[in-house]
């Protein structure tokens, strides 16, 4: 007997010891193929090793398959929960997203007005000033699109809210499953 059954119930040693009526320790050993597996215990192996190819020993007739359980249905709660959450904050996000956009506006006319404003060919009081003036006015625009309110972070958002978006629908769809009536499988 190697871990191999084990594992592929996801049984612990001590839990697997129980089964066969042994101490882990015991079943390390066996395991570790230091010791044989006592004796008697022999057949409650080979009935875990006959389940995992869903099967049983009849002693009448021989080997004979077995229907498994059906897995657990879906839990409505976390996942309506889960739903609530994604649509919430889709919502929340999108107010956001609305929120740079109108702030992105006057950051975006003053790059717009930048070139214009150079342009002028008209006399200047102070054009060293102004220069630093229109240096500053285009800057501080850059940087609070570049930063907070522009392409990058707006993109950013509408990412996040695609993803909600996305979770949502999945959810959605998961939940209208679970609701559907089980499909019988022929000779049930």
């Amino acid at each position: 007997m190697d871990a191999s059954l084990r594992k592929f119930f996801a049984l612990t040693q001590e839990r697997l010891a129980a089964w066969l009526g042994i101490d882990r320790t015991t079943l390390a050993l066996v395991e570790t193929g230091r010791r044989a597996l006592p004796q008697g215990r022999g057949v409650q192996d080979a009935r875990l090793a006959m389940a995992m190819a869903g099967r049983t020993l009849d002693l009448t007739s021989g080997s004979r398959a077995i229907a498994p359980l059906p897995p657990p249905p879906i839990e409505r709660e976390p996942v309506e929960a889960r739903l609530d959450y994604c649509r919430h904050h889709a919502d929340r996000l999108r107010y956001q997203l609305r929120q740079l956009r109108r702030h992105a506006a006057p950051y975006e006319a003053r790059l717009a007005a930048v070139p214009a404003l150079r342009a002028w060919t008209g006399p200047v009081s102070d054009p060293a000033r102004e220069a630093r003036w229109l240096a500053t006015f285009e800057a501080e625009a850059m940087e609070a699109l570049a930063q907070h309110y522009g392409a990058g972070p707006q993109r950013l958002l509408e990412a996040r809210i695609s993803a909600l978006d996305h979770e949502a629908a999945l959810l959605e769809s998961l939940l209208a499953e679970a609701a559907a009536p089980p499909v019988s499988r022929p000779g049930e």
